[in-house]
């Protein structure tokens, strides 16, 4: 039975500004469990992420082996079901746009009739009036765990007529489409540099890059130098208590504010140890992890700490940040650090800085690398003008949603 709790968003659709709050029923009178097994294991089978749905496996690399016997019991989901997923904190409810299969552990939903609009569910599922609700209902329950049928019935969830649903789901899924033509742009623009990095940079045993800016063409091969030639080393100590803020380094976004929690308690245990400051535009590298690509510099305008396990150094040459930057985590260096590293186990493989000192690379005269910077620098500055509008536009989906679902 439909229960009217008289809410009203706080932002609606003119047409719909007269119409009363809207009503709330218990989540079992809009969607059934479904179990469909009557298949012959030649659908795709889901694998079920809190990020995109339910999706087929090998759209996302998920190499998980299954017997032929044990597809043989998985459920059918079809385009517009909604499967109840292990991860209740974030959601806990997974919209499928695929036909597939998935494991019997999940439990399929389907709604009971056609004045339920999927697509305004699927949006409501992930807002957080919904995550409220779901959790609430799950006091006690850990991460993990599944989220039974029995648990999803006992949540009061919208009911708000069908035109005002395709309404606010039209308009939240066309936000969906344009973040999403913007994050292919920015792929499609970081696929594009990371071939071009190839072709500015010598490869192969070669001494000139297959592209060079037409000033430079007749200035012969880059001059082999050791690292050490082209740095200062920087060993400047600072401790958390004078206020510079404490950065780390990743992989993905190099010197980063996003420290990660086993980092952060790491750290703060070792308050009273020295930090080294790193100013706008040095460079950082983590000795066991230089294999994979960890190195990065200090992208602000201000000067940060990070850990002294880290070695920092600066290159004598200003302006050119974005040429060491992409040369130094190309797959020329990457190679070069395997060589030059010590250790028996791969994965505990150290870098000394003074064997970094020691790496011979082969750079272009000043005026060149300065020229590849401003141009890389160019790049990135698109890259990064995109994929803030992205997260910008996400941003605004979420307090929009804040704005058209009342609150519970």
């Amino acid at each position: 039975m439909a229960k009217n709790k008289n809410n009203i968003p706080i932002q609606r659709f003119p047409q719909f500004t007269q119409g009363k709050g809207w009503d709330y029923v218990n989540a079992n009178e809009l969607f059934a469990p479904i179990v469909n097994k009557n298949h012959n294991s030649d659908l795709p089978v889901l694998a079920i992420t809190q990020d995109q749905g339910a999706v087929p496996r090998e759209m996302i690399d998920y190499n998980v082996i299954v017997s032929e016997k044990s597809i043989a019991g998985y459920k059918v989901v079809e385009i517009g079901d909604f499967i109840i997923s292990l991860r209740s904190f974030q959601g806990g409810i997974e919209y499928s746009n695929f036909e597939g299969l998935c494991s019997p552990a999940y439990i399929v939903l389907r709604k009971k009739n056609d004045t339920i609009c999927n697509d305004f569910y699927r949006h409501y599922f992930k807002s957080w009036p919904f995550i409220q609700d779901l959790n609430r209902n799950l006091e006690g329950i850990r991460d993990g765990k599944m989220v039974s049928y029995q648990q999803f019935s006992e949540i009061l969830i919208p009911y708000p007529p069908f035109a005002e649903q395709q309404k606010i789901a039209d308009c939240l899924s066309s936000i969906d489409s344009y973040t999403l033509c913007i994050d292919e742009k920015v792929e499609q623009l970081k696929t594009h540099k990371k071939s071009l990095l190839q072709k500015l940079f010598p490869q192969g045993g070669k001494t000139i890059p297959e592209y060079r800016f037409p000033e430079f063409e007749k200035d012969g091969s880059w001059e082999e130098k050791e690292l050490g030639e082209l740095i200062l080393e920087i060993a400047e100590f600072t401790s958390r208590r004078n206020n510079v803020p404490l950065y780390s380094l990743t992989i993905e976004d190099g010197v980063s504010p996003k420290t990660d929690r086993y980092e952060r308690n790491f750290l703060v245990k070792k308050e009273g140890d020295n930090f080294k400051v790193v100013h706008p535009d040095d460079f950082v590298s983590n000795p066991m992890n230089l294999r994979f690509g960890a190195i990065g510099y200090n992208k602000e305008s201000f000067k940060v700490c990070v850990s002294g396990y880290y070695d920092v150094f600066r290159f004598k040459d200003k302006g050119t940040s974005s040429f060491w930057i992409n040369y130094m985590k190309s797959n020329w260096a990457l190679d070069m650090y395997d060589r030059i590293a010590i250790g028996s186990l791969y994965e505990k493989r150290r870098v000394h800085f003074s064997n970094l000192l020691r790496m011979k690379l082969l750079v272009p005269k000043y005026s060149e690398r300065l020229k590849i910077s401003e141009y890389l620098s160019s790049m990135e500055e698109v890259i990064g003008f995109y994929s803030e509008k992205a997260s910008l536009l996400e941003q605004h989906k979420k307090g929009l949603m804040q704005q058209l679902f009342p609150k519970a």
